[in-house]
């Protein structure tokens, strides 16, 4: 009888931990597709909240962040938490950008401070001058042929 029940016990606990197992790793597997998935939108520094709007110069200080999807469609304009920042402008565009799952950003120069918060955070970051709408049309049709 005491066999047994150490036979059903011994069996009871890999069970459970033969289950748990298993969902940690379904759960590893469903963080790293969202996650790959997630970062694939396109942010635009620019002056105004239009897709019309010229881009601004300082990435860090522009006034708007404007979304595009990875097709170069307009999602949102998203107004920069860090545009009246004494200091720590750069780590407020990073959340920003992470938040809108951003893997590339766009703005006329980016100081060293933001660069490096870009690197270390995997957005990649190109320097452009013009109209948004024209940029963005323009990096889309260059990323197509590539």
């Amino acid at each position: 009888m005491k066999k047994k029940l150490l036979t059903y016990w011994v069996l009871l606990v890999v069970s459970i931990l033969l289950i748990q197992a298993q969902q940690t790793m379904s759960l590893k597997l469903d963080t790293e597709q969202n996650s790959n998935k997630l970062k694939t939108n396109i942010a635009i520094a620019t002056v105004e909240n239009s897709i019309n709007s010229k881009i601004s110069i300082k990435a860090g200080r522009a006034p708007y962040y404007l979304i595009f999807d990875k097709k170069g469609v307009f999602i949102k304009s998203v107004k920069n938490p860090a545009i009246n920042s004494r200091q720590g402008a750069s780590s407020e565009v990073i959340d920003l950008l992470l938040k809108e799952s951003c893997e590339i950003v766009i703005a006329g120069q980016f100081g060293n401070k933001m660069q490096n918060l870009l690197k270390r955070n995997n957005i990649k970051f190109y320097k452009k001058d013009g109209i948004a709408d024209k940029v963005i049309q323009s990096y889309v049709k260059k990323r197509r042929s590539k």
